[in-house]
């Protein structure tokens, strides 16, 4: 199954996400921006999803697959729209979104080296 796009604009979502947590949390004079970056971030975490769509259409994932990228990505956007409350904790959705994030991401580079593992079997 090739993921290659979903990749390249996760990797975008995760970049961004932790520039924006960081900024939002060192930089209190960015709290008033906190809308405005949660949009951007909300509008990258949508590319994501609508690139694993067409990559799912192509490569038909079995249902397991479909729930954990399905779930991760809902934590994900849980967690950037978070961001946007006054008062949250930043470093705590900065966790939340990392730990949903980061495993997809590893997740996604094996799909697409199942392939190459079933030609070797």
């Amino acid at each position: 199954m090739r993921t290659l796009q979903t990749q390249v604009k996760l990797r975008r979502l995760i970049r961004s996400s932790s520039e924006a947590f960081s900024r939002l949390r060192w930089q209190p004079s960015e709290r008033r921006m906190a809308d405005a970056i949660v949009d951007r971030l909300l509008g990258l975490a949508a590319e994501v999803r609508e690139s694993w769509a067409e990559d799912a259409l192509s490569g038909r994932p079995g249902e397991a697959l479909r729930a954990f990228v399905a779930e991760s990505l809902r934590t994900a956007e849980l967690a950037i729209t978070g961001a946007a409350q006054e008062g949250s904790d930043l470093e705590l959705l900065r966790q939340d979104f990392e730990r949903a994030a980061l495993p997809l991401e590893v997740f996604l580079r094996g799909l697409d080296a199942e392939p190459a593992l079933q030609r070797s079997a």
